[in-house]
């Protein structure tokens, strides 16, 4: 018994056999999330026509690949000017947290300044913290990437998680293999889950199951990839799902812009998810995000595999600040009081300090004064020179004093180059005292021993080019 063709999709037939509303275009139809672009043409044999020929083509892949790409433009664009902003709270957050910990090493301080001291140190790391969030939705912050098995890392992530999240989520957890190995930044990935957590808590609060997966996938061919843009071959996948009641379209669309949120106000930030796609774009990755109303969320990551790792050892923190010994340092600085802040930690740590605005600047006193210059500590963006090319005019020269950078930004390709070079060191921006300390301290070992060791500061390895 054959039945009567009444609709496509959600559309009705009757709808379809009609122009569509705007001419030149074609409708559009969805079925079990496939989109169909659809048009009809009467076959006419009299007055009326008595048949139609339906063109039906679909364009489910070509949308999601336009979506994708408009979104890309969109949050880059965002990224930028989030990452610009935030090299400015970086000076100013310098200038506060350098004061208040150089103030902290005052013997005799009182308990009730050095209580207040503490409290404005810890706030100004709180805001270190929010900037970080901001450099890591634009891919400008500096990662510390090393190859690392995530099965140990969530696990004890999700232990950590299931003492702090309510009593009603219940957590699970499955793994494919006992060694999933990713080149990656362990506090980066970190934050990533932290954040994917606590979103999905509030996805859920009456409780609920949250369940996190790793396995490992090999995609064979472009046309089969999960994502638009992601290469064929060995991947690592993470999926978080919630069991909350989905996210509308109309925030789906909005999902990783920073400060977009559908909180009270001091409830959240909005850059939870847009760190994530921060760290997960610059760890060389993809994310992907399926939900349906009534039926949670799950977010999809996708980080290249590591396939042979290297075992690196850590530097042992040393438990006391090294001092100077009467050393010249030059700062090269463009921010005057980020500039008066260093020289005022320098002093504290026993150095003499000579001051630069730029490049072209420490250059011109590099003339007259360099035979009195033990290290020149510059910052890597100023106006006229900056810190890359202040550090190749000084090779061109002959110049032989060691020098170290300061950067909020990661500035990957750049850090490697320099340190193949002859960089002595990077400090990350804002600078903590330790930072300067140990930096400059290891900086000027190396100078007179004439050794040099693998490049690192505090902050972390400057990691190599991909």
């Amino acid at each position: 018994m054959e039945e009567a063709l009444t609709h496509l999709g959600d559309q009705p037939l009757r709808e379809l056999l009609t122009s569509p509303p705007i001419r030149g275009l074609w409708h559009e139809v969805m079925a079990d999330h496939h989109i169909f672009e659809i048009i009809a043409r009467p076959v006419v044999n009299g007055m009326d026509p008595e048949h139609y020929v339906l063109v039906i083509n679909e364009v489910t892949h070509e949308r999601e690949t336009r979506t994708h790409i408009e979104q890309q433009e969109r949050l880059a664009a965002v990224g930028q000017l989030a990452a610009g902003i935030a090299h400015d709270f970086n000076n100013i957050l310098a200038v506060i947290v350098l004061y208040a910990q150089m103030d902290l090493q005052i013997p005799d301080l009182p308990t009730r300044a050095r209580d207040h001291l503490r409290t404005i140190a810890r706030e100004a790391q709180q805001a270190s913290n929010l900037v970080q969030q901001i450099l890591d939705f634009g891919r400008r912050a500096v990662l510390e990437p090393r190859p690392m098995n995530l099965v140990p890392f969530l696990k004890e992530r999700i232990q950590l998680l299931r003492r702090t999240l309510p009593e009603t989520i219940i957590i699970e957890f499955n793994k494919s293999s006992d060694e999933i190995i990713v080149r990656a930044d362990p506090t980066r990935m970190q934050q990533m889950i932290t954040n994917l957590a606590v979103n999905a808590r509030d996805a859920m609060p009456n409780g609920g199951t949250l369940s996190i997966t790793l396995d490992q996938i090999r995609i064979e061919h472009h046309h089969i990839v999960p994502v638009p843009d992601m290469s064929p071959g060995h991947w690592i996948r993470i999926t978080v799902s919630d069991a909350g009641g989905g996210i509308p379209p109309e925030i789906e669309a909005h999902l990783f812009e920073p400060f977009y949120t559908t909180k009270e106000p001091g409830k959240g930030t909005g850059l939870g998810l847009a760190q994530v796609y921060g760290i997960v774009k610059q760890h060389e990755g993809h994310i992907r995000v399926q939900t349906a109303k009534g039926h949670g969320t799950t977010f999809t990551i996708y980080l290249p595999a590591l396939q042979a790792p290297s075992a690196q050892d850590q530097p042992a923190a040393s438990a006391s600040l090294p001092e100077g010994h009467s050393e010249m340092i030059l700062i090269v600085e463009d921010n005057a009081a980020v500039r008066r802040a260093l020289a005022s930690t320098l002093d504290v740590l026993n150095y003499r300090t000579l001051e630069a605005t730029n490049g072209h600047e420490a250059l011109a006193l590099l003339e007259h004064r360099a035979a009195e210059v033990d290290l020149i500590l510059s910052d890597m963006v100023m106006p006229d020179m900056g810190g890359q090319a202040l550090f190749y005019a000084l090779q061109a020269r002959g110049t032989k004093i060691p020098m170290v950078t300061m950067t909020g930004h990661p500035m990957t390709r750049e850090l490697h180059t320099l340190r193949v070079e002859g960089l002595a060191g990077w400090i990350l921006k804002p600078p903590r005292i330790e930072q300067v300390a140990h930096t400059l301290d290891q900086a000027l070992r190396e100078a007179k021993s004439g050794t040099r060791v693998e490049l690192r500061s505090s902050a972390g390895e400057a990691p190599a080019p991909k």
